[in-house]
């Protein structure tokens, strides 16, 4: 049994995910995913049915009428929408929980993870990515690994003479725990039944010479989760900064190949601000 396979033993009571959530993410990814399957399952949980409508119904989606039933969705939004509002429904109650020892509050690792997933799903888009919703799944999930490390790190954490919480938490991960949240939450994720092309970009999103050599993917996880910090939603902080495009490109000189990117760098931007916005309050209420 590897390290990550011992922190992830007992996953049931550390992280809040209802079987039928789980469901829900595993038959969005199926590559012959069955909309009326995909449908009956939503519907099996009320929580997540109401999430959705409410997702639904939201400027985000801009539908001029009132949406009513997933069926609704399905009709008027089309299987890619109705797969980026069951996911993000599906993972609201995975990440909203505190993580102390990431010196995060409740909420704050979902408002990183959100925007990290709208921040993809744009430069995906630009990029011509085939699959969106695979994409925004794996840059949703990415930090997912810190719900599992919490508890052994803050551990770790009290032991320490000054008791301090590092800034830089995926070292001491490593020189703690020997693994870190990326690897951690890859493995979680393939126990979970979900496909390599999420959790791969889930466990290089933070070894960035390894996600260079990786599938476009794994590249704009990475990419997004930088940017993200750079704005301020950082796991220990969330005022958000105004953020230069051009200062960015010019500090980070070894970006990762993504085609399109450097060039609509500031509508990206403005898209990723505008889209967030729009969805990001809604999402806190869930």
């Amino acid at each position: 049994m590897s390290i990550e396979e011992k922190y992830i033993k007992n996953v049931s009571s550390l992280v809040p995910c209802p079987e039928i959530a789980l469901e829900v993410l595993r038959t969005a990814h199926d590559d012959e995913c069955d909309i009326t399957q995909l449908a009956n399952k939503i519907e099996q949980d009320p929580n997540l049915t109401a999430n959705m409508l409410r997702l639904a119904n939201s400027a985000y989606f801009g539908h001029m009428k009132k949406i009513t039933s997933i069926q609704n969705i399905i009709v008027r939004l089309g299987l890619e929408s109705v797969k980026l509002i069951a996911i993000t429904s599906a993972s609201v109650g995975i990440l909203k929980s505190p993580q102390k020892a990431y010196n995060l509050e409740p909420g704050s690792l979902w408002q990183h993870s959100f925007a990290t997933a709208v921040l993809s799903k744009i430069i995906g888009r630009h990029a011509n990515s085939k699959d969106i919703s695979t994409l925004y799944t794996a840059a949703l999930l990415h930090d997912v690994g810190k719900v599992i490390l919490n508890r052994p790190l803050q551990a770790e954490i009290y032991n320490q003479t000054d008791r301090h919480i590092p800034s830089n938490s995926i070292h001491f991960e490593q020189s703690t725990l020997h693994t870190d949240h990326a690897k951690v939450g890859m493995v979680l994720l393939k126990s979970w039944g979900l496909p390599g092309k999420i959790t791969i970009p889930v466990g290089f999103h933070h070894r960035s010479d390894e996600a260079k050599q990786q599938k476009l993917a794994t590249r704009i996880v990475h990419l997004s989760n930088s940017i993200v910090e750079t704005m301020g939603f950082h796991s220990t902080s969330q005022d958000i900064e105004i953020f230069d495009s051009q200062e960015y490109l010019e500090q980070q000189q070894d970006l990762p190949q993504i085609p399109n990117f450097q060039e609509n760098i500031e509508d990206i931007i403005s898209e990723f601000y505008e889209n967030y916005n729009e969805t990001s309050t809604l999402l806190m209420e869930i």
